[in-house]
């Protein structure tokens, strides 16, 4: 008995002098955790948005695409972050197939943008001061700095400016609380995570106006609400690299609204060329600057003899901005004319602001003319409406049908 136990002594010896050398020791280093994947699944896309921002900046690339039929409404939109600097810069392309519905089309672009199918293009640039918009076809910026309410509340702007980064109205606005509820490997060590998040985050994606047109909000935090399907990719060193959503649960069907026929809406957000930004990587504004709160007033607000673009960022056609006549311009104001009474529907408005214009001695012999009316919150909060006739600058200027008409 005494050579079996021997050899069992020094089986064990030998499996301890193996278990000490595999074990840390003085020299050999642990594997450090992994700063996200390490970490329970709960915080995993969480800690991947902090880490993302951790890397000083990225470029960006999302694409909103609204969808009815065969026929297709896309925003793409593609910039720079600096995550470090709490800056940004990015430009906004809209392209439209020439058959989605024209309703539609009027309230996803917001701003009158022309009356082709073709690209709707603006810039911006995005810091803790300021918002500036640049529309695509002008030649200088927009400042809107602190509490932008240009016009009874209406801002359709702010969106722009991000909390995650200076960019708003990205897939990166959601992340931060999100919960994953799976996920799996994918090529190269990274993870994919599917998860989703609350209906009331994915409104503030879209500017204010546009809300009004998808399924309204619950009252209250406690109400339930339809989730939003996310999906999202990390690569192997914890950073962000793409976000998709089904947004489609925004729709609302029961509604006869502007984006009845639109059937599906979904987002796509791709980050890469993360680190520092080099210098001039974040564009900044370029040229003449106006300031918003001067240069963008209210239609019937402008005076005889002004000039005008219709683009003022806000998506609003009851708004314009106020340049000089000697650059270009999409039009000039000829006349204001009071339109007494109350409100009395968008018809009669109509019918009553065309005569106005049309009864002017001021009205010159050539040009595109067209004309105006207050809305009905403009109406009654000023007691009446006014009549706006002006003289079309630009090719492709004109409001949509339902804000203005042609006078001949």
């Amino acid at each position: 008995m005494i050579r079996p136990l021997t050899r069992t002594a020094a089986a064990l010896a030998g499996a301890v002098l193996l278990l000490s050398a595999c074990d840390s020791g003085p020299g050999t280093a642990r594997p450090a955790p992994h700063p996200v994947f390490s970490e329970p699944l709960a915080r995993q896309v969480h800690l991947a948005l902090r880490h993302t921002q951790k890397a000083g900046g990225a470029e960006l690339r999302q694409t909103v695409t609204f969808t009815s039929g065969e026929d297709r409404a896309v925003q793409t939109l593609t910039g720079r972050l600096d995550f470090a600097g709490s800056r940004g810069s990015a430009i906004s392309r809209w392209h439209l197939t020439p058959d989605f519905p024209h309703a539609a089309r009027e309230t996803i672009l917001g701003t009158p943008q022309g009356p082709g199918t073709g690209d709707a293009v603006g810039r911006y640039t995005v810091d803790t001061a300021a918002i500036h918009y640049r529309a695509g076809s002008a030649g200088y910026w927009l400042r809107y700095a602190g509490d932008v309410e240009p016009l009874w509340g209406i801002d359709s702007i702010s969106h722009l400016r991000g909390t995650e980064g200076a960019i708003g109205g990205t897939l990166l606005e959601v992340l931060s609380g999100v919960r994953p509820a799976a996920q799996r490997a994918v090529p190269g060590g990274g993870r994919s995570y599917r998860a989703d998040f609350p209906l009331t985050e994915a409104l503030e994606l879209f500017p204010y106006d546009l809300r009004g047109e998808f399924v309204p909000a619950p009252l209250y935090d406690h109400l339930p609400s339809a989730p939003v399907p996310l999906t999202v990719e990390v690569d192997h060193e914890g950073r962000i690299t793409r976000a998709r959503a089904d947004l489609t649960v925004l729709l609302d069907k029961k509604a006869g609204g502007a984006l009845a026929g639109v059937t599906a809406l979904h987002a796509d957000l791709v980050l890469g060329r993360f680190g520092a930004p080099e210098a001039g990587a974040v564009a900044t504004p370029d040229g003449r600057v106006l300031d918003a709160a001067s240069a963008v007033t209210p239609t019937d607000e402008a005076r005889p003899g002004e000039c005008m673009d219709l683009d003022t960022g806000m998506r609003y056609s009851g708004l314009v901005a106020r340049v000089p006549c000697a650059g270009p311009h999409d039009g000039r104001v000829l006349a204001q004319h009071p339109l007494t009474g109350s409100y009395p529907g968008v018809g009669e408005a109509r019918e009553r602001a065309g005569r106005a214009c049309a009864g002017g001695t001021d009205r010159p012999r050539s040009g595109s003319h067209w004309y105006t009316w207050s809305s009905q919150g403009s109406w009654t909060a000023r007691g009446e409406g006014r009549a706006t006739c002006y003289l079309v600058s630009t090719a492709g200027a004109t409001p949509p049908a339902r804000t203005a008409s042609a006078w001949s």
